[in-house]
């Protein structure tokens, strides 16, 4: 079994390429805001680079949210293309369990998720503690469960991916083109339209 993965929810940008469940090559690009520029070509490099093409992909798992609005709305524009034109299945699991697989125990899985909130997860050796959540920090803080966790807040030096855990959490997408990503939250210009509708 020949897996793509990535995740584009955070400020790192992560392709991966294994088979079975064992982790045959990655990239990783470090940024803010412009992985959408660099998200095809990195794959293709990818692919090159260990000499396989698109068409021996036997399925593609995407970090499918929460986090970065823009970031998420890439990675399902391009797992639904690829998956799409190359008859591929596709399939996603949460861009909190993606990005901190990899640990370990109990693990508290964060992103910044602007104006005190972040968007959080509890994870232990793979299974789900607590799903994915939009929460306060402050509140978070005083759960049992997260103060018994170690806290991994999601950046460039903050990750930990592991394939094995990432194919067992997936789930397949039936219908490829409904697939949208799991935002968790409305954007400021949503919350903007609907405070206009109720004044």
């Amino acid at each position: 079994m020949k897996t793509l993965f990535f995740d584009v929810s955070s400020p790192v940008m992560y392709i991966g390429y294994a088979k079975d469940d064992i982790l045959v090559d990655f990239s990783i690009r470090i940024a803010a805001r412009d992985h959408a520029k660099y998200l095809v070509d990195r794959i293709d490099q990818l692919l090159k680079r260990n000499k396989i093409k698109l068409t021996d992909i036997d399925e593609i798992i995407i970090g499918s949210g929460p986090g970065s609005y823009t970031g998420l709305r890439i990675a399902v524009m391009v797992g639904k293309m690829l998956a799409f034109t190359k008859h591929i299945p596709l399939k996603t699991v949460s861009s909190l369990f993606f990005m901190t697989s990899g640990y370990e125990g109990k693990v508290a899985a964060l992103m910044d998720a602007r104006r005190g909130y972040v968007f959080s997860a509890i994870y232990e050796n793979g299974e789900i503690i607590l799903e994915d959540g939009y929460r306060l920090f402050n509140e978070l803080s005083q759960n049992p469960m997260y103060q018994k966790a170690q806290t991994i807040f999601i950046d460039e030096r903050n990750y930990e991916v592991n394939i094995k855990r990432i194919r067992a959490q997936a789930v397949l997408v039936n219908e490829v083109h409904d697939l949208v990503p799991n935002y968790l939250r409305k954007t400021e210009a949503e919350n903007k339209h609907d405070q206009k509708s109720n004044t």
